[in-house]
């Protein structure tokens, strides 16, 4: 019954013990402490596969949503999606770059279509 959720006191009222004595035979040293935690640990690993093979069955579309995510008509949206892809492929930076008012990016038009139009230009 504890391995189907179900509550000391319920379980104890079915059972006719008390519900101390029911909680002892479940903790350290009670006679169903160890069968107890190795089901809790099968049932945490079973778990654990079962998110693991949702997330890699669905990877595919998450990868392409984050890609669509590009196209948005949000400067913010896109940056976001950008930064997300650029982490997920290279890592994380070690450190953060504080862009301050003596820097300048390409100009002062920090328009994103700009930015990537001289960085295409730089590379040729």
């Amino acid at each position: 019954m504890k391995y189907e959720g179900e509550k000391y006191k319920d379980i104890s009222q079915k059972l006719g013990v008390a519900v101390a004595t029911l909680k002892g035979w479940f903790m350290q040293g009670g006679p169903l402490f160890d069968a107890y935690q190795e089901y809790s640990q099968e049932m945490s690993d079973f778990i654990q596969s079962d998110a693991a093979k949702k997330i890699s069955q669905n990877v595919d579309v998450a990868a392409e949503m984050i890609v669509a995510l590009m196209g948005s008509d949000k400067d913010e949206v896109k940056l976001k999606a950008a930064v997300n892809i650029l982490d997920r492929c290279l890592g994380k930076p070690m450190q953060k770059v504080e862009a301050t008012n003596n820097v300048n990016f390409y100009g002062s038009d920090l328009n994103y279509e700009r930015i990537l139009k001289k960085a295409r230009e730089k590379d040729r």
